[in-house]
């Protein structure tokens, strides 16, 4: 029972400091509202791996220690990561805008028809 208690406290924590850094980057309220869900699913999913980070993720043959498998938390661990890293990915396109096709290269100065 503490467990899942610790995981919702961590839970809460992580969704409101998500909020508050969204906030201080001017995000409108609405779209914190619209979003309000999905914050606190990416905050959940949060918990859960810090809840599984100290597990560890292979284990090795006694035998043989070149025979190793993943343990349940790794292969939680590698779904978990890929969750979170989708849904921040969209969170943070629709919240603080995407790049609108820039890469972030301008290499117009490298461009030899420019000359």
């Amino acid at each position: 029972m503490k467990k899942s208690k610790d995981k919702k406290t961590l839970a809460d924590g992580e969704y409101k400091r998500l909020v508050d850094l969204y906030k201080a980057a001017g995000v409108d309220e609405i779209k914190l509202q619209i979003y309000d869900e999905l914050i606190r699913k990416v905050a959940e999913v949060f918990a859960c791996l810090e809840a599984i980070k100290e597990l560890p993720s292979i284990i090795y043959d006694p035998k043989n220690p070149s025979i190793q498998r993943e343990t349940a938390a790794g292969r939680a661990r590698v779904k978990y990561m890929a969750q979170y890293t989708s849904a921040m990915q969209k969170l943070n396109k629709e919240l603080l805008g995407g790049l609108n096709g820039d890469d972030g290269d301008d290499l117009s100065a490298y461009d030899d028809d420019n000359d």
